[in-house]
């Protein structure tokens, strides 16, 4: 007498479980893995845009009086410009910028009434180059620790990228 060779129905069903049940805990221990993959690459796009933008900014003038060309030097409130964007300069038009305070405000690529600035009229001529999620504060102050022979400013900026954890860098910019 032959024996016949094969799977029963229910071996085949409790084999399909137990596989239900392994994809499953591979799934899960995955899917945490996969939401966290692009968190290195929005944190290296942020801070190469925190780097270009502190490059920029510091590129510029220490105040709109020496930015003017006079011979002039701003020193402890004489002739000092106020922090902020100066007159016949334009937050639609930064290449005007020529001091380092213009670029006080919250920058964003989507503006909204708590981030009002479009961030691709800072950092290029339209919107190809897909900082989409991005969010960039620039802060200037006149730096605490000022004496007579050194005027500092300090330029803090800070990039959110989505959800992830912001970078913030910081400089100095000195009156000479």
């Amino acid at each position: 007498m032959n024996k016949v060779r094969g799977f029963t129905l229910i071996e085949s069903i409790v084999v399909m479980v137990v596989m239900a049940l392994a994809m499953v805990t591979i799934t899960s221990f995955l899917m945490p893995q996969v939401a966290s993959s692009s968190d290195a690459h929005y944190q290296t796009r942020a801070a190469a845009l925190g780097q270009s933008l502190m490059t920029k900014i510091l590129a510029r003038s220490f105040d709109h009086v020496n930015a003017s060309g006079g011979n002039e030097r701003c020193q402890f409130g004489v002739n000092c410009s106020a922090l902020g964007i100066d007159s016949g300069e334009s937050m639609a038009s930064p290449d005007q910028f020529n001091d380092v305070d213009d670029f006080i405000g919250c920058w964003a690529a989507t503006p909204t009434a708590a981030c009002p600035h479009n961030l691709y009229d800072l950092i290029s001529s339209g919107s190809n180059s897909a900082y989409h999620n991005f969010t960039v504060d620039i802060a200037v102050e006149n730096h605490p620790d000022n004496h007579v022979a050194q005027m500092m400013k300090k330029i803090t900026v800070t990039v959110r990228a989505g959800k992830q954890t912001p970078i913030e860098y910081s400089a100095f910019r000195g009156n000479y």
